[in-house]
């Protein structure tokens, strides 16, 4: 398991936590507005997009602190919503696998951080009570991802200064620890001997699944959803194995194991190692060269870094905004499970709870996880500077800078309570 970022304490934002609880409150619902006309935040709102507020400030201050408020308008959004998905996955487990009405009743007697972590405490409990060393428990995953847009970073870092735009094109933008994408309407290929990621028609071998076309199948070593039959290896007439998998061939979808790669006649999702086809004129995501139209690069599964010539912290606001507006793929997983017939109905409903609520949990944990923890304290940090020395800020920048700053310390707290119950969860199924 990933080692967490320990935050440094958040000073000035955290002593300022009086004062803003009546900042925030929104102007209508505040009685002290009618009070004091014109001293209440009425630009930043959560979730909003805050291209176009006027905060009072002109030149290069404006545009590096719309790409502060655009930071926590955004980060809190993704963090409540992180959290959220969280808990129901977690809750959804512990009820599925038969928590105590007793412990279900005080997880649901809480609410915020404290019932995340109740949920999937209880989660991880009954995960270990049912999947012992008489029912194993066999995960596989193909990572969840996020993909970053090149656009939207740029656009983002392009307002930060005054004198310059940032064009993404005029210097390749770099994909730290991922890689860079595109999607293609038309034939992507692999370069040297890697291979390409697929949502089409794959020339080579496939892995990861393949949904066969109508009236052919596929050589299946994995999961089949539709008719499994036995091939030329398989061990039944069926091809349906002990533990549930097929062996054989597969009409309809066949997810493959771990390393198992084949022909695909229908359509490749995973990856190629030859070159994959658009179909219907679909667009698919291209990690090789694509031969065709294609939309704006993307960074897949890193940190994107652009030559753009803009103050550090205005960067990492603009880099934490694209972060938490990044498009994220859920998992594919492969779960079985041995049982006896005693307990097997259990066991069966214990896997389709995790089928259907892990991937919530690795999309915060895995495909999110510390690349969001750092983009939230790299805001929490400029925040810091922002209420310890608001120079040039005047106006309504300065009215909204707590609310800004409060915003983004409770996102913090949010998908960090987050981030450590869905790891303990994903922990106890085994993956790592």
């Amino acid at each position: 398991m990933s080692k967490l970022i320990r935050f440094q304490p958040l000073t000035a934002l955290a002593i300022t936590g009086l004062a803003i609880s009546t900042l925030t409150a929104g102007c209508s619902d505040n009685p002290l507005a009618a009070a004091a006309d014109g001293l209440c935040c009425k630009q930043f709102s959560v979730g909003a997009d805050l291209s176009g507020a006027d905060f009072g400030l002109e030149g290069q201050v404006d545009g590096q602190f719309k790409a502060f408020a655009q930071a926590g308008s955004d980060l809190a959004v993704v963090a409540n919503g992180a959290m959220l998905d969280v808990s129901v996955a977690c809750e959804n487990i512990a009820r599925d696998l038969g928590a105590e009405k007793a412990a279900i009743d005080k997880a649901e007697a809480m609410d915020g951080a404290a019932a995340v972590t109740e949920w999937c405490n209880l989660a991880d409990a009954q995960i270990k009570a049912t999947f012992t060393a008489a029912a194993k428990l066999s995960v596989t995953v193909q990572p969840a991802v996020c993909q970053i847009s090149v656009n939207a970073q740029a656009s983002c870092e392009g307002s930060c200064s005054v004198d310059a735009s940032c064009d993404a094109t005029a210097e390749p933008p770099t994909c730290e620890g991922g890689k860079l994408t595109v999607e293609c309407n038309g034939s992507c290929e692999a370069k040297g001997n890697a291979s390409v990621s697929c949502t089409g028609g794959c020339t080579g071998m496939c892995s990861g699944s393949c949904t066969a076309k109508a009236g052919a199948t596929v050589e299946c070593d994995g999961v089949c959803e539709g008719n499994c039959a036995a091939g030329a290896g398989g061990g039944t007439d069926t091809g349906i194995q002990a533990d549930g998998s097929c062996k054989g061939t597969c009409e309809g979808t066949c997810t493959f194991k771990a390393g198992v790669e084949a022909m695909c006649e229908g359509t490749c999702d995973g990856s190629c190692d030859a070159a994959c086809e658009a179909q219907a004129d679909v667009k698919f995501t291209c990690d090789g060269e694509c031969k065709g139209e294609f939309e704006a690069p993307k960074c897949e599964g890193g940190k994107l870094e652009l030559a753009c010539k803009a103050d550090a912290d205005c960067k990492a606001n603009c880099s934490a905004s694209a972060s938490a507006k990044a498009e994220c793929k859920p998992p594919s997983i492969e779960i079985t499970a041995t049982a006896t017939a005693a307990t097997q109905a259990k066991i069966n409903a214990g896997l389709a709870s995790l089928k259907v609520n892990l991937p919530n949990l690795l999309i915060v944990f895995q495909a999110r996880g510390q690349a969001f923890l750092a983009g939230i304290e790299a805001s929490v940090n400029a925040g810091g500077k922002l209420v310890a020395d608001p120079g040039e800020l005047s106006g309504e920048a300065a009215l909204c800078i707590l609310p800004i700053a409060a915003a983004i310390g409770e996102a913090s707290g949010n998908f960090k309570a987050a981030f450590q119950a869905s790891g303990k969860v994903v922990g106890s199924v085994g993956v790592k």
